[in-house]
């Protein structure tokens, strides 16, 4: 290590002196560390690009898995009391339905009033096992009705449900209901009670004993549909993918009319927040490409920030940071694709082209750079003459979304949007390292990207430039170290020749 004398002997500023020397040695590595922040800035602002991209795609898949843009409802008239019904996606047809009577559950209850005990009665029922619906319950020498009946109803097997009044004894109901078979299960194959005289019962004879039980079978519910008789053995069954709930039985000379129609509001809204998300991503996007460029503005030297105020410095950021993607060739390919597929429309099997401005969507004027505006109006007159017109538009073939990246005219709009901006993520990906899946702002870069590389590259340099410096600056000090000691060895001789 070299002792550094600070002038004393010369009178020099030699620590000063140095550093005047080194700014200009410091250049090249100010350019690369500028270079360095320039980079790291411009895969930041990928990132954020990334992020929407990601948001993006993940309201393209609820817009498929949720079927809102084809959803259906059910309208009921006629006797509205009697039955729900609820439409799903895949709903079609009318129907007429007439309620003879609602399925009820198998129960065994004490059939005398008036005998019940206290909770804390032993149970009656000598130690062992029982069976209560499908389960096997174990009896403690010393079990209470109240304890008993608790271990039925968190008996996750069982199948029942049971109270205990103690007044009027004990009630054991299935939760599944429908008339029982001869092997105790009921017609839609699920346990329910059966009767102590038969070994299929579920309902072990000591228990039965003890509480005096009679048994009565459920019921399987009936109705009419269209004219069909229908025997179901719960109230909630699908029929042409109508969810229907029974009610109530139907009154004599009335009906039900059940008709399925498009849910007209609900496919508005699902296009409404297309609309919506096409636009916030297509704005991020447009900012990014279309932001000023500041390149007077460079990254600050630490000395130059030093110089500063934190408002002058930010302000001073800010400006460099900006433009970092202008004109961009990712995101203004990402930018033409989605403009162009909104524009090409969607061929159908036909042959036909169905257009976004068949269904009220247009694009503004040039100011607003491809931004999408929806006629609500006149896509519910669509809706009216064509029902499918959104489901064919949006939904056509988005099973094919994920086989490769270039869409077709026969894509559907969803199916265009998940290849597009797929093929983009996977070009910031491979460009900048940035997540292709990931909305967290903070995600770490791959670095094996290609700027991944090129900063690994950068940093080597650095490295080595700053090894290098160190050197040069410590060769100076040497050098001026060298003329110190000289002028202290001549004035030394000096005052010493001075005194002979």
């Amino acid at each position: 290590m070299v002792t550094r004398i600070t002038g004393m002997a010369s009178g020099m500023d030699i620590d000063s002196m140095v550093k005047k020397l080194m700014t200009a040695e410091k250049a090249p590595l100010t350019k690369m560390n500028q270079q360095k922040q320039l980079m790291e800035w411009k895969r930041e602002s990928y990132r954020d690009v990334s992020t929407k991209m990601v948001t993006f795609q993940e309201k393209l898949s609820e817009l498929v898995n949720s079927s809102t843009l084809t959803s259906k409802q059910a309208t009921v008239t006629g006797n509205t009391s009697a039955i729900t019904a609820i439409a799903s996606s895949s709903a079609s047809g009318a129907f007429d339905v007439s309620v003879t009577n609602l399925a009820s559950a198998s129960y065994a209850v004490t059939q005398t009033a008036g005998t019940g005990k206290s909770l804390t009665a032993p149970l009656g029922v000598a130690a062992g096992n029982v069976r209560v619906g499908n389960a096997t319950i174990p009896v403690d020498a010393n079990e209470t009705i109240d304890s008993f009946v608790k271990k039925v109803n968190s008996n996750k097997d069982a199948g029942v449900t049971a109270i205990y009044d103690t007044k009027n004894g004990i009630s054991f109901t299935s939760k599944t209901t429908g008339t029982l078979k001869a092997d105790g299960t009921t017609s839609n194959n699920l346990v329910s009670i059966t009767d102590p005289a038969s070994t299929a019962f579920g309902i072990s004879k000591s228990l039965a004993d003890a509480f005096d039980l009679k048994f009565v079978n459920g019921v399987d519910a009936k109705v009419t549909i269209n004219g069909l008789q229908v025997t179901k053995s719960t109230n909630t069954f699908d029929i042409n993918g109508v969810s229907l709930t029974l009610n109530a039985a139907t009154p004599s000379g009335e009906t039900t009319k059940v008709n399925v129609v498009d849910d007209t509001d609900k496919i508005v809204a699902s296009v409404k927040s297309f609309v919506e998300a096409y636009n916030d991503v297509l704005s991020s996007i447009n900012g990014k490409v279309g932001e000023e460029r500041y390149k007077k503005y460079t990254p600050l030297s630490t000395e130059e920030r030093a110089a500063m105020s934190d408002d002058e410095a930010k302000l001073w950021t800010d400006k460099a940071k900006s433009g970092m993607l202008k004109n961009d060739s990712i995101l203004q390919d990402a930018v033409a694709s989605m403009r162009t597929a909104m524009v090409q429309g969607v061929k159908l099997a036909d042959g036909s082209t169905l257009s976004m401005v068949s269904l009220g969507i247009t694009t503004g004027n040039y100011q607003t750079k491809g931004k999408l505006e929806l006629d609500t109006d006149k896509l519910k007159a669509t809706l009216q003459s064509n029902p499918n017109a959104v489901s064919d538009f949006f939904n056509q073939d988005y099973s094919k979304a994920f086989s490769n990246n270039k869409y077709t005219e026969t894509d559907g709009m969803l199916a265009k949007m998940r290849k597009i901006s797929t093929g983009s993520l996977q070009r910031m990906y491979d460009t900048a390292g940035t997540s292709r899946a990931s909305k967290d702002l903070t995600a770490s870069f791959m670095n094996t990207s290609v700027m991944g590389e090129q900063l690994t590259s950068l940093d080597r340099r650095i490295s080595e430039m700053t090894e290098k410096l160190n050197r040069i600056e410590t060769n100076y000090f040497k050098k001026f170290t060298a003329m110190e000691t000289s002028i202290n060895r001549y004035n030394s001789q000096s005052s010493s020749l001075a005194g002979l």
